[in-house]
């Protein structure tokens, strides 16, 4: 279960819209342009056809970029962030911003994104071999949605219990999880197992709580793991330790480099999906 949580985009590589282009000087051309951010893309995701897609207006002005990562994954050696020293200047003007994200997989888990900007300025900073690195600065208004199947997560949960399980001679037969939302940026969760060993069996809970904050950073807290009996007993004697590395821990779901601008409207929701909703711009 700590794998699930250890493995978000920006943990694991890509420190969404801040795009590390190999090279000192901005490209001269759109094509130049095009060019570097597949390749800065590509270096995180596994993806069959060239992601970024770039219509020109009047260089360095664009009339939009567009990433699509359908079906992409997560190479399993990524990049780490880059980190950028000092102050950004302007770079780049965009009409619009666009990506989607349908079935990507980073890791255990799969998940569908999209991202949309309007009047967008992208700036543009330094890391430590003095390699430009631009990231989002400013845009007029903008969405973002994260979702996940709650089967997928379902499935994820049930090879992680089975794993950890079956080291002590414990076998899950069924997983089943359930959520509902507490508040806009908070919800409950529940998980039941069904445990057997040899001729016993046992019916297993494992509660708790994930809030949302302003950034789209989200904390698990409240983990418990409860059944009756013996089998029950050795199956969450199996997961409490890995339950208590999660309990409190807090993890970025995307980070976004938004410059002067702020999420608002941050909202988790619950049907068939897991969803996370937030807007953002300058414009009110």
């Amino acid at each position: 279960m700590g794998q699930l949580a250890r493995r978000s985009l920006a943990e694991e590589g890509w420190t969404f819209l801040m795009f590390p282009l190999k090279t000192t000087a901005l490209p001269s051309s759109a094509e130049g342009l095009e060019r570097l951010l597949n390749e800065s893309v590509r270096r995180v995701f596994d993806v069959e056809v060239d992601p970024v897609t770039i219509r020109d207006a009047s260089y360095p002005s664009l009339a939009e970029i567009s990433i699509t990562l359908d079906g992409a994954s997560l190479r399993p050696d990524p990049p780490r962030p880059q980190l950028v020293s000092g102050k950004t200047s302007p770079a780049l003007e965009a009409g619009r911003l666009t990506v989607r994200a349908s079935a990507l997989s980073i890791g255990p888990a799969t998940v569908d994104l999209a991202l949309f900007a309007r009047a967008v300025h992208l700036g543009q900073g330094r890391n430590s071999n003095d390699e430009i690195v631009l990231s989002l600065d400013d845009a007029a208004e903008g969405k973002i949605e994260i979702s996940a199947p709650l089967a997928d997560l379902e499935q994820v949960i049930a090879k992680i219990a089975k794993d950890q399980a079956g080291k002590h001679g414990v076998a899950i037969e069924t997983v089943q999880l359930t959520a509902r939302t507490t508040s806009p940026r908070s919800l409950e969760a529940e998980v039941r197992l069904k445990a057997r060993k040899l001729f016993l069996s046992a019916s297993i809970r494992i509660t708790g709580q994930l809030d949302l904050d302003s950034e789209l950073n989200a904390k698990i807290s409240c983990l418990e793991c409860k059944g009756d009996g013996a089998i029950a007993a050795i199956a969450c004697g199996t997961l409490d330790p890995h339950l208590r590395k999660l309990d409190g821990r807090e993890f970025p779901l995307m980070s976004l480099p938004l410059g002067e601008i702020r999420l608002r409207d941050v909202r988790i929701g619950v049907s068939d999906k897991l969803s996370v909703t937030a807007e953002f711009g300058s414009a009110v």
